[in-house]
């Protein structure tokens, strides 16, 4: 059966571990023909690209750099164009948090938070470019969050999901030209390794989920998965929100629930 990814190489940053992982998975089981799977983790990035080959025959590469560090990109550009002649999947998910608010949080959290999350993004988008071009109908999927939608009491990370917002509609208005799309998702609260410290405030934001419920991995690789292929070739400069509908006013379901009134 032939796949929705089939013909494809994709690149997916943060790939060791949550979403990144689980959309590896996907582009492999939707047959990519090449996935570059990258990571600033190396004994977890090795323990990744042996789960992912499980699930089909796709060239998996890895590599090994700092995504925030513009040296990094040069280099890695360098040597996976000898690998491959063009990309047509670019997916920026590599993302750190530290929850601290204004008041608490240091000038080092805070550029730490910027440069991986919002810097990395830029970079990535910069540095792929000329592959990406090759494609002639290429996607990039830039992760934010639904606080880049919303405000949050962590202040770096809610400011790096809001410039990955604004970033993504400058350059679908910009790549457009090359045939390129480019679209933001934005997941609210996810069961990854990144919120296990976080689970007494999934389980209240659960109360005031639409669903009930955190989300899965699986579900935003499948939404990724969608932007990625040929089924989304008029969709740029988009937000895609998976949350469960938390930000569709679910804030109110305490309330509504205590009156009965749904």
């Amino acid at each position: 059966m032939i796949g929705k990814l089939a013909g494809k190489n994709a690149l997916i940053t943060g790939a060791c571990s949550g979403i990144g992982l689980a959309d590896a998975i996907e582009f492999v089981k939707e047959k990519v023909d090449t996935i570059i799977m990258v990571s600033n983790d190396h004994e977890r990035l090795v323990e990744a690209k042996g789960i992912v080959k499980q699930y089909g025959n796709t060239e998996i590469i890895t590599y090994h750099f700092d995504i925030s560090n513009e040296n990094d990109w040069k280099w890695f550009i360098d040597e996976v164009s000898q690998k491959i002649n063009k990309l047509d999947v670019l997916v920026n998910n590599a993302g750190v948090n530290k929850r601290d608010t204004i008041q608490d949080c240091t000038l080092e959290d805070w550029n730490r938070i910027i440069a991986v999350n919002q810097t990395g993004v830029f970079l990535g988008m910069k540095y792929c470019l000329p592959l990406l071009i090759k494609s002639g109908k290429a996607s990039i999927i830039n992760m934010s969050s639904i606080v880049g939608l919303t405000g949050y009491f962590a202040v770096a990370y809610t400011a790096s999901k809001w410039a990955v917002r604004g970033m993504t509609k400058s350059a679908a208005a910009e790549f457009g030209k090359f045939g390129i799309r480019v679209n933001s998702v934005h997941p609210g609260f996810i069961s990854t390794p990144l919120n296990k410290t976080i689970q007494d405030l999934i389980e209240v934001s659960n109360d005031m989920n639409p669903l009930g419920r955190a989300g899965e991995p699986t579900e935003i690789a499948k939404a990724v998965t969608f932007l990625a292929s040929d089924d989304a070739s008029y969709m740029t400069g988009s937000e895609v929100i998976l949350d469960g509908g938390l930000t569709s006013g679910g804030q109110f379901k305490p309330i509504a629930n205590q009156f009965n009134i749904y």
